[in-house]
């Protein structure tokens, strides 16, 4: 239960039961706050639209919020107090769908160069350099995928053989990109691989030499070797680079994410969760078959379900009716969660129809099943799909994967106003940017990093509130954290960023830019900068 106590002119909420020994002005109490974060402007996201100056924090819940003046004055001889400097403070943001423990650890994070939210050519160079810095001389530095693209830069293209070799002359680098057939190359890759002009697959300029792009067999060959490096990580490798990661989406305002898994890399979770140094909060999914139970877990790291490479669709888009049926009917006669890709019209369809066809024999209603990054939009997932999957309880999570330039965009404001539970996710790391702030960017906005190519449909964008409510409040359910992520109300899990600028008041173009300064979870500090460096823990 929710008490509240009414101080002067402002009302402060407090958590049933700790009302009088908060309230007593006793220092010496065992019940006074841990942590107490004031002088902040502080969304608290709680339904009502309410901003407060201030939260007290114990064991890792938000027992109070309200005034300045009022919530201090709940602090005990122990109680923490932090000065927030008048910045805005959101919850910590949540991602339906970002592939974290696998790119963390197996993928190694630490060796891949990232360019996601980064718009000035010599900050990429730089982030070259830093990988070099902390790696092995003689190692792969390497970024697979399409999460960036060669026209976001303010010198628009791929980094030239001649600046990698600048800036890594004594490491393999290869490069992948939106918008850039192949791979790039720099010089000592290119000697590793044993490749020269004329050899198929490499590319040349109009001189005859080799520009550092590979595409064909030669792309392969250099995918292989990374391969065969990246299985070769010990655990404590993966442990570092996975650490190394959750560290950059704290700085980016992450603190909460559903994974779709794989089929490596749960050690590395696990050691950090076993000694307590998991800093967000994970649901995992596994392959089929790997599970007998789901949901369950702590409020760190959770078993989700199963999902989503269980089936591809065919060639016109639709999962092979008997064989899906199959495989739902176990999921759901064990009672297992799922997620699962709907990008195509077609295939929207077919996995709604499906649903509801074993969701007769056996009610899938309470198993959080999701469909994820719907695409084919503005049009798809129509008004009656939304409604079909509402019916069934089921959720869905609109991704940013077409943000690079692609031609997908999801329907974002349908999705909002309909009565389907919803969250955003990026579909990070491989195929598209992972900073959740460039993806509530693209929500609001509707632009893509390519300038000749459209993005979301005017009619389809969010307001900033609007958006900021799917990348919080409305994923609690995704988590399986009900009630207790999403908001910074009492009761809930003091899990909270603050911001380096103000979400809504910077102009559109500056919200992909936005990071943390100090990020908690569960009422501790797991990164902070500048003046709060010294209060991680």
């Amino acid at each position: 239960m929710k008490g509240w106590l009414v101080a002067g002119a402002c009302t402060l909420a407090v958590a049933g039961g700790a009302a009088a020994a908060l309230g007593t002005g006793d220092q010496s109490t065992s019940d006074a706050p841990d942590t107490i974060v004031h002088h902040g402007r502080i969304t608290t996201m709680d339904g009502r639209g309410s901003t407060v100056q201030a939260l007290a924090i114990r064991g890792g819940e938000i027992v109070a919020a309200g005034g300045d003046a009022e919530v201090k004055g709940l602090a005990g001889d122990e109680t923490r107090l932090i000065d927030l400097g008048g910045r805005r403070v959101l919850p910590g943001l949540i991602d339906g769908h970002l592939e974290g423990v696998r790119m963390g650890s197996s993928s190694c994070y630490s060796r891949s160069p990232r360019f996601d939210a980064l718009y000035k050519r010599s900050e990429a160079l730089m982030d070259v350099a830093d990988r070099a810095q902390r790696t092995p001389a003689g190692k792969w530095l390497f970024q697979v995928g399409g999460a960036w693209s060669i026209v976001q830069f303010d010198s628009p293209g791929m980094l030239t053989r001649a600046e990698l070799d600048a800036i890594a002359p004594s490491h393999l680098v290869y490069l992948q990109a939106t918008g850039f057939p192949g791979g790039q190359l720099n010089t000592p890759a290119m000697r590793k691989l044993g490749l020269e002009v004329g050899d198929p697959g490499v590319v040349r300029d109009s001189s005859g030499n080799a520009t550092g792009q590979v595409t064909g067999v030669a792309n392969a060959r250099a995918i292989r070797a990374i391969g065969v490096e990246l299985s070769r990580l010990t655990l404590d490798e993966q442990e570092s680079c996975t650490t190394h990661l959750i560290r950059e989406l704290n700085r980016r305002g992450l603190t909460a994410w559903d994974d779709p898994g794989g089929d490596l890399g749960y050690e590395a979770v696990n050691r950090l969760h076993r000694a307590g140094e998991l800093n967000a909060r994970i649901r995992l999914n596994f392959p089929l078959d790997a599970i007998q139970v789901s949901e369950v877990g702590d409020e760190t790291l959770r078993i989700g379900g199963v999902g989503p490479g269980v089936l591809r669709p065919g060639a016109k888009g639709v999962y092979p009716p008997g064989a899906y049926r199959r495989i739902l009917q176990r999921l759901s006669g064990r009672e297992l969660s799922f997620e699962h890709g709907g990008t195509r019209a077609t295939t929207q369809h077919g996995l709604v129809a499906e649903w509801e066809q074993v969701n007769q024999r056996h009610p899938i209603t309470d198993l959080r099943w999701r469909m994820l990054h719907p695409g084919a939009g503005p049009t798809e997932p129509n008004p009656d799909a939304l409604a079909r999957l509402q019916a069934l309880n089921a959720g869905v999570v609109p991704t940013d994967m077409a943000v690079t330039g692609g031609r997908s965009h999801p329907p974002y404001r349908r999705i909002y106003e309909s009565a389907t539970k919803s969250c955003l996710g990026s579909g990070g790391l491989d195929g598209a940017p992972y900073p959740p702030f460039v993806h509530l960017w693209y929500a609001i906005s509707g632009l893509t990093y390519d300038p000749n190519r459209g993005g979301v449909a005017e009619d389809q964008r969010l307001t900033r509130e609007q958006a900021l409510a799917m990348a919080t409040t409305r994923c609690d359910w995704f988590m399986g954290l009900d009630d207790r992520v999403g908001a910074l109300a009492v009761g809930r899990l003091a899990d909270l960023i603050v911001l380096s600028d103000d979400y809504f008041k910077v102009p559109v173009d500056e919200i992909r830019t936005l990071t943390s300064v100090l990020t908690m979870v569960g009422g501790r500090v797991v990164y902070g900068e500048g003046r709060y460096e010294q209060l991680e823990q």
